[in-house]
């Protein structure tokens, strides 16, 4: 509720590039909030919010920028730049307020929280917080990641560097799993769709 909060405050927008790296499409969003000027009291954000797999991300941030951004990208030749159905600048400075509220919230919980028993993959960092961490600092973790990247690929690459070898992905969408056989073909051929 938090992050759709933030995605009413302002025009915000989120697109699918692929085929760019990631010092080129970082160079365009840089280009697009430049353009796109000030949004009241501040400047335009647009920033890569997932790495999803080898040149393969979603950027989201102000709409008037992440619209240059399109723009931009298909002028550099990317093999996909499209709008996402989602409209909230997810994983970007705009959602630090949501982040704050996400973090209060869970510190009301901490105490009904246990320590992990396994190793937890964090996204926001790309590895995982250790068996037995403290759970306030996975809490900061989570309340971080609203506004920071996603590490998809990172997370994914450090799993398989530690040994783990099987992979399931639970919902009714098999997104997931399309992103694996970017990453790795091994991993992919050990991801098991769960459908609940």
């Amino acid at each position: 509720d938090a992050m759709q909060e933030e995605s009413l405050r302002s025009q915000q927008a989120m697109i699918s590039v692929a085929g760019l790296d990631l010092a080129v499409l970082e160079s365009l969003c840089e280009k697009a909030a430049r353009q796109a000027g000030n949004q009241g009291e501040r400047e335009a954000v647009c920033k890569v919010a997932n790495h999803l797999f080898p040149k393969g991300y979603t950027c989201s941030g102000d709409k008037s920028a992440v619209e240059l951004l399109k723009g931009f990208c298909e002028k550099e030749g990317a093999l996909q730049a499209r709008y996402l159905k989602t409209s909230g600048a997810f994983h970007t400075s705009l959602m630090e307020p949501a982040g704050v509220k996400l973090l209060k919230a869970l510190r009301v919980r901490v105490t009904e929280m246990n320590f992990p028993r396994v190793d937890v993959y964090m996204n926001v960092r790309g590895a995982p917080q250790k068996a037995g961490t403290d759970p306030r600092e996975i809490n900061y973790d989570l309340a971080e990641q609203v506004a920071s990247p996603v590490l998809w690929q990172a997370s994914i690459q450090e799993m398989m560097k530690n040994g783990i070898t099987e992979f399931y992905e639970c919902g009714p969408m098999k997104q997931l799993k399309a992103m694996m056989k970017r990453i790795s073909q091994e991993a992919w051929e050990h991801t098991t769709n769960v459908s609940v």
